[in-house]
């Protein structure tokens, strides 16, 4: 039963974030020990982009975790804020915005790279999470599905 209920509470976030982390660490240690795989000799353009990166990211994470407090009590889907558009946006604020911002800041192919690589290997990921959301939601989740993109939103077809 608790494994079930921090199941709910954190869906596929752990192991995800686990994987994640493990893959951007290993870069990281790789890209030292090649003596590092600079983008650019002056990386501050980078660090400036990694900044509103970081900043676009952390405001789609607390947005997005804000909005769905209501669901985690009330047992309810969550189809508002950032989730009226798509169905991931915690997991997606990491992908797209933080871990790159990190890779940018750190000046480092390598790191962007295995940023990039996160995308594919987050959507096999969270097919786990949407299968307990349609377990649970039937054909509401399906239609959600349908109307939402997964990580990036679909503006137009809310």
């Amino acid at each position: 039963m608790l494994g079930s209920s921090l199941k709910k509470f954190f869906g596929i976030g752990p192991i995800g974030m686990m994987i994640s982390f493990s893959l951007l660490t290993a870069a990281f240690f790789a890209d030292r020990r090649l003596g590092g795989t600079a983008m650019l000799e002056h990386a501050l353009p980078l660090q400036i982009a990694a900044g509103a990166l970081a900043a676009a990211g952390l405001c789609l994470l607390a947005w997005g975790a804000r909005t769905l407090r209501s669901w985690w009590r009330n047992e309810e889907l969550c189809t508002g804020g950032p989730f009226r558009w798509f169905r991931h946006p915690i997991y997606a604020a990491y992908i797209t915005f933080i871990f790159p911002a990190a890779a940018l800041f750190l000046n480092s192919w390598l790191l962007l790279i295995a940023a990039a690589a996160l995308h594919p290997l987050w959507h096999l990921i969270v097919r786990y999470e949407e299968v307990m959301m349609l377990e649970k939601f039937a054909e509401r989740y399906r239609g959600y599905m349908d109307r939402t993109g997964r990580f990036f939103p679909r503006f137009w077809m809310s």
